[in-house]
């Protein structure tokens, strides 16, 4: 949850001073104006390179959204009701999130342009419409003010938010948690029918939302495991430029893992290996779990000896030996974890529990070693002795 409320704490806090003229940014009112265009292209930009294509279509739509604010010369006659222009902003908002990153200029990019198209000539069609307007001015509670807000906008806004908010827990990103921020303070704008000033700040904010959100979800793709939330090899590797003169690594490697692979499938060997990863991340002693490939796993210890590591590893090695998996049929798993953890206690007939373990080579960097691949050699060793002498056992 501190994803979440630690920048849209910081972020209303900088509006709240803004909007109540705690900050005065009129000299700098002709900088704020253009600021917007700059980031937004930059953003775009970034989006572009990493191949975030929704992020690239929600931002040209922002892009549009600030030209239609500050009125530049060739969107003046547009004109646009403020009403369905934000509702328009929350559809586009919504709709683009739950697309999928596919190809930006092809038949998907193509797909996503006719849709803002679509949007521009609808609030252009609709804008004078007594009927649309009477609609969205509609009392569902008699007397209740909301600003600069209609009850039916109060409504499809908190119905845009948690769509978004499903839609960024079932696949947490950044970019879908600047979304939700970006359309918390659409609708919070909204609401107290902010000042010019405030929304020419958050349309720069909004561009740096999305700048961080595309680059910290390339950091995660690139140096992250997905499957098991690891540190990926990548990432081990880069930690590894600053790990000093002294530290131990480990080499972990799932036993018989082909063999289970092609007993039980692929779906459970992929839950064995978030079973082992999960137990390996617990790691104590100030190790540190990568995925290194596969069925194999690392853990390094900066500035520990090989002795003070062994204890901890082992600890890991018991924890995973010892653990009892359930293997039910599709048609047997359970609908939550308490009942999943109930049958795993009660060893239903229907049901196969399975051990899985790991044997461990582990070595130090000294003497002679003195490269990290060389470290990494020597624990690889190591770990083959360890299989070798009969599996679930380490080697140093």
């Amino acid at each position: 949850m501190k994803a979440v409320y630690i920048p849209v704490i910081l972020i209303f806090a900088l509006f709240f001073v803004i909007q109540n003229g705690m900050l005065d940014l009129r000299p700098w009112q002709a900088l704020l104006k253009q600021a917007p265009m700059f980031l937004f292209i930059g953003a775009i930009v970034v989006a572009l390179k990493f191949k975030q294509s929704r992020v690239v279509y929600i931002l040209l739509f922002l892009l549009l959204s600030w030209a239609l604010f500050v009125e530049i010369e060739h969107f003046k006659y547009l004109k646009f009701s403020p009403s369905l222009w934000f509702l328009s902003q929350l559809l586009i908002l919504v709709c683009f999130s739950f697309d999928q990153n596919k190809t930006i200029f092809g038949r998907h990019g193509f797909f996503r342009a006719v849709i803002i198209l679509a949007i521009i000539m609808a609030n252009y069609r609709f804008n004078h419409s007594i009927t649309l307007h009477e609609l969205l001015n509609t009392e569902l509670v008699t007397g209740l003010k909301l600003g600069g807000m209609t009850q039916i906008e109060l409504i499809l806004s908190v119905l845009a938010l948690l769509m978004l908010a499903v839609k960024y827990i079932s696949s947490p990103s950044k970019s879908i948690l600047s979304i939700w921020i970006i359309t918390f303070f659409l609708v919070y704008f909204r609401l107290i029918d902010a000042a010019v000033l405030t929304h020419l700040v958050a349309f720069s904010v909004f561009g740096l939302l999305l700048i961080q959100g595309v680059l910290t979800d390339s950091y995660q793709m690139a140096f992250s495991d997905e499957l098991t939330g690891l540190s990926a090899r990548r990432a081990l590797l880069q930690s590894s430029l600053s790990l000093g003169k002294k530290y131990t690594v480990a080499m972990l490697d799932i036993d018989h893992f082909k063999k289970f692979n092609d007993t039980y499938g692929h779906d459970v060997g992929d839950q064995v290996l978030r079973l082992v990863a999960s137990k390996i991340d617990d790691v104590k002693g100030g190790g540190k779990a990568y995925r290194y490939g596969g069925e194999e796993f690392t853990i390094v210890f900066p500035n520990k000896s090989v002795h003070y590591a062994i204890p901890y590893l082992e600890q890991v090695r018991e924890a995973i030996a010892s653990y009892a998996m359930t293997i039910r049929d599709n048609n047997d798993r359970p609908d939550n974890r308490k009942t999943g953890k109930a049958q795993r206690s009660k060893a239903q007939s229907r049901s196969k529990t399975v051990h899985v373990s790991v044997s461990i080579g582990v070595a130090e960097r000294e003497g002679e070693l003195k490269e990290f691949d060389e470290v990494m050699k020597q624990a690889d060793e190591a770990l083959y002795r360890a299989k070798k002498s009969g599996r679930n056992c380490l080697a140093e």
